[in-house]
């Protein structure tokens, strides 16, 4: 073989190897996500067809933080965020979500939370008379029902199962838009409805309504879910973007964008986690 032939097989073989070596580096894997249309401020469909809020935000960032991974968005309701996640239509989700043991049964999550989420009891400005859960149940007043598949659902259930001789009745309801739980309150057919101050705040600054909002009744942690059985890369490498924009205050900006609070500053914030003690 002369020199020329084994160089010229040399040059073809590098460029093959450099061929390869590109096309792994930029390869792109695609990530289903999906996100409610209608839950505002949370994650909703704006009037010009983009998706917003404060999980919509969150994910583009997580986004640009992982080029390595191309999000593609379908929006849907709560109930078919969880059924297509159950089905591995959806490999993740961000929607505010808190953890229960039957998400941690059904999902895989994040082990680092999206954000914080500080619930309230929405109750009507002339009523003094509800300031806390305790209130609910001792004085029989009505609450707002609840979506079965809302983890504030289980908020009511594990008061009720450490409070076994006073419950509060819970009704379970289909999904049901933040502001019509706040005008069933306004319009005196519930007593209190129980729902995160952001959410809150921001709605009433578009719709005011003749309601106020309690006290805090509990912080607590929101989540990505993801389907079962998800890429634990793809799990740790969102866990390590979520721990750095809580660090970087990103979070907190979101926060104050869309809850009109900071929620990092509110007492016992610091001690809001993860985890499986559920």
């Amino acid at each position: 073989m002369s020199f020329k032939k084994s160089l010229a097989g040399v040059v073809v073989l590098a460029g093959l190897t450099l061929s390869a070596y590109t096309q792994a580096a930029t390869t792109v894997e695609k990530v289903n996500v999906a996100l409610d249309n209608n839950n505002y401020p949370f994650s909703y469909v704006d009037e010009n067809g983009n998706i917003s809020g404060y999980d919509g935000d969150l994910l583009k960032i997580i986004q640009q933080k992982l080029p390595q991974y191309k999000f593609t968005y379908s929006t849907v309701s709560q109930d078919a965020i969880l059924t297509g996640l159950k089905t591995g239509a959806y490999d993740l989700s961000s929607n505010h979500f808190y953890l229960n043991k039957d998400r941690a049964k059904s999902f895989d999550y994040s082990h680092q939370p999206t954000g914080i989420s500080d619930l309230r009891l929405i109750v009507r400005k002339d009523d003094n008379s509800i300031n806390s859960l305790d209130d609910i149940a001792k004085k029989h007043k009505k609450l707002n029902p609840i979506n079965v598949n809302d983890a504030r659902y289980t908020v009511i259930e594990q008061y009720n199962h450490t409070h076994p001789s006073t419950p509060i009745t819970l009704t379970p309801s289909g999904e049901e838009t933040a502001l019509d739980m706040f005008r069933s309150v306004d319009s005196g057919e519930y007593d209190a409805a129980i729902y995160p101050i952001g959410g809150y705040l921001s709605l009433i600054k578009k719709v005011p309504l003749n309601i106020k909002a309690s006290a805090s009744v509990g912080l607590f942690p929101t989540v990505v879910l993801y389907k079962k059985g998800e890429d634990p890369q793809l799990i740790h490498k969102i866990d390590d973007v979520l721990s750095g924009l809580k660090n970087d205050g990103t979070l907190a900006k979101l926060s104050e964008k869309w809850y009109q609070e900071n929620v990092y500053t509110l007492p016992g914030a610091d001690k809001v986690k993860v985890t499986n003690d559920l």
